[in-house]
């Protein structure tokens, strides 16, 4: 038997699919929607979380409920390695300078501990977190300044530092995972809906990490695309017998 909040869902669901509120749209405010309901805050909340994990409403921070726009998705995609962004993002980066935990050291195959740097991507739309990206470098690979021209929010400008101070990357590698979001996380995104995860490593001509990306994408609000390039040779006509 379907919950009470499963039954509050399902009956905005319909409405929102019945045009009752358009994309872009308020819904009624919590308070009023659980005396329409006679449910708890709590009860109510548990429906539009569903709803928001399903990626039919978004929440936001002081404003409310909003019906979610259907094309409202940041594409995250493999083959992209250049500074350009997706128009409707802002990136705002922040660098630090820190030492390796055990899990970078891993990833990285450096020592715990060493120095490497940090540039942490983050990109919005209008105030929602659409992605937040973390690259790590080991200062025995490069010692990184500030990128000029625009931010990607996947961090393709290390990867431009690093070609400018004559580090070349011959080869990525990269894993997807989707899984619950932690408290941070959902706090961050706004929503319980599970969220991507990117674990991506690059290497040079001699088989050294010299790169290591972290990549965050809230699951209702993002897609991956992998491209693939075959090359194919070309071949004459057989000689004429």
């Amino acid at each position: 038997m379907a919950g009470r909040y499963q039954t509050i869902a399902e009956d905005l669901r319909q409405l929102i699919a019945a045009g009752n509120w358009r994309a872009g749209e308020q819904l009624p405010a919590e308070t009023e929607l659980a005396s329409l309901y006679r449910a708890s805050r709590p009860t109510l909340r548990s429906a539009l979380d569903l709803l928001q994990a399903e990626g039919l409403v978004e929440k936001f921070h002081g404003r409310g409920n909003f019906v979610r726009r259907p094309d409202d998705r940041t594409v995250y995609d493999s083959a992209r390695h250049t500074s350009d962004r997706p128009p409707a993002l802002r990136v705002k980066l922040e660098i630090r300078q820190a030492k390796a935990s055990a899990a970078l050291a891993s990833l990285l195959q450096i020592h715990a501990g060493a120095l490497l740097t940090e540039h942490e991507y983050v990109s919005l739309a209008g105030t929602s977190v659409r992605s937040v990206a973390r690259l790590y470098v080991p200062h025995k690979v490069a010692m990184l300044d500030c990128p000029e021209g625009p931010l990607s929010p996947w961090g393709d400008n290390v990867r431009d530092l690093l070609t400018a101070v004559g580090v070349h990357v011959a080869s990525s590698a990269e894993r997807i995972t989707s899984r619950l979001p932690s408290a941070e996380e959902r706090e961050l995104f706004r929503s319980p809906a599970p969220v991507l995860a990117v674990e991506r490593t690059s290497m040079d001509t001699t088989g050294q990490v010299v790169e290591a990306a972290l990549l965050l994408l809230p699951g209702d609000r993002a897609e991956v695309l992998f491209t693939t390039h075959t090359h194919v040779e070309s071949r004459g006509k057989p000689d004429d017998l």
